[in-house]
């Protein structure tokens, strides 16, 4: 009985072994010469949708001067690619291989931005939700806009915890269309229904700001209209201030 299963297992040894040599041989023997590429596929997109489909990628490579179609497999550089792509600040990780045919294969994973910033001297950058700065971005995105007085230590505190506050609730995120920060570092908001502007002043205590907001345009702006104050100020303690 013990001959037999030691020559079952002799049996399975030598399989395992043949389909590993074969497997060997496939990937590790050299590409045919003349193999040219003809396109790029991705395997992953996770995070942000900068990278929505192969045309998004293709148009960053021939930026880079790395675009890898119509040339020989041997002379792609896939080392490259992946140095090129990391350098974006918006990526958050890149792999680059080639494929068993003639494609080149990409794996993106990228950061997500919540929040444009234009400072007042008109440099952009956007923050991400994990309070990253991002030096910029390949294409435009829908994010709510921070203009003023801001610095990079400013951005990612106090305009990152309100970023990932208006993020957080799906009526704010889609109410407020502008940030401004004024010289004295207060905050106004400016929304995208209603003619005013909102003095939030510091980013502090904001679920009690934005709910009793939210009160006043249940109980006071949808009675005597949207456009009734050119200034709303919820500054200060359980109170709206409407300002005409």
């Amino acid at each position: 009985m013990k001959i037999r299963f030691k020559k079952i297992l002799a049996v399975v040894v030598m399989l395992l072994l043949a389909a590993y040599v074969g497997v060997a041989f496939t990937s590790f023997s050299p590409r045919p010469k003349g193999e040219v590429c003809d396109g790029i596929v991705l395997t992953g997109n996770k995070g942000d949708s900068q990278f929505e489909n192969e045309a998004d990628v293709l148009d960053l490579l021939k930026r880079f001067k790395l675009n890898p179609i119509g040339k020989p497999m041997d002379e792609v550089s896939c080392l490259a690619i992946e140095d090129s792509l990391r350098g974006l600040s918006l990526v958050l990780r890149c792999e680059c291989f080639k494929t068993v045919g003639t494609k080149v294969g990409l794996d993106i994973t990228c950061r997500t931005p919540i929040m444009h910033i234009i400072d007042n001297k008109g440099k952009s950058f956007y923050i991400d939700e994990e309070g990253v700065l991002l030096e910029r971005v390949p294409k435009p995105l829908y994010l709510p806009v921070a203009t003023g007085y801001i610095n990079k230590d400013y951005a990612a505190k106090d305009l990152f915890t309100l970023a990932s506050f208006l993020r957080k609730d799906a009526f704010w995120n889609a109410q407020i269309e502008q940030i401004n920060v004024t010289p004295n570092g207060e905050v106004e908001l400016i929304p995208r229904v209603g003619d005013q502007i909102i003095r939030l002043g510091k980013v502090e205590n904001l679920k009690y700001k934005f709910s009793k907001l939210l009160t006043f345009y249940k109980e006071g702006l949808s009675q005597i209209g949207w456009d009734k104050y050119r200034i709303l100020d919820i500054r200060y303690g359980n109170q709206v201030i409407g300002i005409k």
